[in-house]
């Protein structure tokens, strides 16, 4: 099995100062009634060890499809043109369907934005736990994986572990059940655990305690983590790094602390400026004007974000600009000058 003449690979690559998960050039197509379209493109970021990284940006800019292409749980539909993605120096994308299969769930893994879809309703919970753990741990006994599951079940904050785990997804409130899909994602301690949108479907309450559940289970295990959100606000309270993502391109990345509090892409800007401010109650909150345009409706050239830019130049509507170091971060706009492509 690939799991086992891939060991001593696996095992070369535990140490910290050689995990990482590095994405270079990602780009992706779409098919869509018989013809391609561009989804992804030329996508570049990389996770360190302990870091928490966000990546942000509105529904349909492409902030899932990268999350999937990480995790090797793409469409039929989706096809790599270009890239690589790299955990631990395993290229993920070069992997068979079996080989990707050994390592998910064990050293990268997923919360899912809606438990209740995830989990399934005719298992108990503590048996859906247990059966990832003993998907990659096959000679650990029934007792060795329920004791393992009721630590983490513990770990995660979960109440009354050994009651908890006979019962089923609807006995449980939301809470408790996103609570349930960080126990199975944490149960094999993987390297690299990517978070969709976890916050989504909780009150205001239930979000701070599953946040800071993420990063205090991040100090202790030291994995990386990426956090896909629409929400600023919870990419600011616990990440170190931040993406903003936009018609399938980082258009500007870097420290989270720098970006949010200064700027300098029109897409963030505007995204920032959308945020109701309890001290300006009088004001209209602003908005971007226009809407993320579906696959079938970007066009082939050019910046996808000119047609609902404020500070759009000629040349953005032409070429699509590279992604460019500025002060200090990293941004794709025409008005910083910098290069472009011709096209996309």
């Amino acid at each position: 099995m690939f799991w086992k003449k891939n060991k001593s690979i696996i095992e070369e690559t535990k140490a910290d100062d050689q995990k990482s998960l590095v994405v270079e050039h990602l780009t992706m197509t779409i098919q869509s009634q018989g013809k391609d379209y561009p989804a992804l493109c030329d996508v570049n970021f990389q996770i360190l060890p302990g870091q928490i990284v966000g990546l942000v940006g509105e529904s349909g800019c492409g902030k899932s499809l990268t999350s999937l292409a990480v995790m090797g749980l793409l469409p039929n539909a989706a096809k790599l043109k270009t890239g690589k993605v790299l955990l631990n120096g395993l290229d993920l994308c070069s992997m068979s369907e079996k080989e990707r299969c050994a390592l998910q769930g064990a050293k990268v893994s997923m919360i899912f934005q809606d438990p209740m879809s995830a989990l399934n309703p005719l298992r108990s919970v503590g048996k859906q736990i247990a059966e990832s753990y003993r998907i990659h741990h096959k000679l650990a006994s029934k007792k060795e994986a329920k004791d393992k599951v009721l630590a983490m079940m513990e770990k995660v904050g979960l109440p009354h572990v050994s009651q908890l785990y006979k019962e089923y997804p609807h006995q449980l409130s939301g809470g408790m059940k996103q609570r349930v899909m960080i126990a199975m994602a944490l149960i094999n301690e993987p390297d690299l655990i990517i978070a969709d949108e976890p916050t989504t479907a909780l009150d205001v309450t239930i979000q701070a305690q599953i946040l800071d559940l993420l990063k205090k289970l991040n100090e202790e295990s030291n994995a990386m983590i990426l956090l896909i959100s629409h929400d600023l606000g919870v990419i600011r309270s616990v990440c170190s790094q931040v993406m903003v993502m936009y018609g399938g391109m980082i258009v500007e990345q870097g420290e989270v602390q720098k970006i949010l509090h200064n700027p300098i892409h029109p897409y963030t800007k505007g995204l920032l400026s959308s945020i109701p401010d309890p001290d300006k109650k009088e004001q209209d909150i602003a908005c971007i004007p226009g809407y993320v345009e579906s696959l079938e409706q970007r066009k082939q050239k050019g910046c996808p974000f000119a047609r609902r830019c404020q500070e759009v130049v000629k040349d953005c509507k032409e070429y699509c600009p590279k992604l460019q170091n500025v002060y200090d971060r990293q941004v794709r706009c025409g008005v910083y000058g910098g290069s472009f492509d011709e096209g996309k």
